[in-house]
């Protein structure tokens, strides 16, 4: 909060909202959380009873779940107030920093394999060496250990990155309408010299 870190809520398998925790009370129990930029995630937020919210923080990737959402008043501004999380997962230091996307739903993997079958999964963070969070949906038959060759990975204002990739975990995530996504990590086989750049991007606007 004193650093004002950007924060990421977790609306759908493919979307995310940026915002930063305004105020926290920790006798009282309670967090307040600024509403984000898009109008449409901000309408569907009281739609969850829980919701994930993930950080980048001095090189460490946050993790925690906030509940019981409330409109309030911080400041004079509508703001969202949460129940103080029971748990916060700081994942272990990395070689190599990964970094959220801002706006988790613009940078895209898509593949097309041998059989001329194609998938389009959103990307939630990068790093050098691969890419954490790449959703797709159940019905994509993908396993631990596949390559996907001649993948491309697309950003608005870049131009299409083509790299291969590893297939390194995959987990089932269930939304509270009952539907499953999966998430996946992959690595880069070979690293293309345009992902630097692509992920420098991404350190500028997070810092704005």
């Amino acid at each position: 909060m004193h650093e004002k870190q950007q924060v990421f809520a977790e609306i759908d398998f493919d979307k995310s909202l940026t915002t930063r925790i305004l105020h926290v009370d920790e006798r009282s129990g309670y967090l307040v959380v600024g509403y984000g930029d898009s109008k449409r995630m901000n309408s569907v937020l009281f739609d969850y009873s829980v919701l994930q919210y993930r950080a980048n923080y001095r090189g460490a990737h946050l993790f925690f779940k906030l509940s019981n959402p409330l409109e309030c008043l911080h400041e004079g501004k509508h703001a969202i107030k949460f129940d103080l999380p029971d748990a916060l997962l700081w994942s272990q230091r990395r070689e190599v920093e990964r970094v959220v996307v801002p706006h988790g739903n613009a940078l895209h993997c898509v593949y097309r394999n041998e059989e001329g079958e194609f998938f389009r999964a959103s990307v939630f963070d990068i790093s050098l060496d691969g890419m954490g969070g790449v959703i797709f949906q159940e019905n994509i038959a993908l396993k631990v250990g596949m390559v996907l060759k001649g993948c491309r990975i697309t950003y608005p204002g870049f131009d299409p990155i083509t790299v291969d990739l590893v297939i390194r975990n995959i987990k089932s995530i269930a939304q509270p309408d009952g539907t499953v996504y999966k998430r996946a990590g992959v690595r880069f086989m070979q690293r293309p010299e345009e992902i630097p750049v692509l992920i420098n991007s991404f350190v500028h606007n997070l810092g704005n």
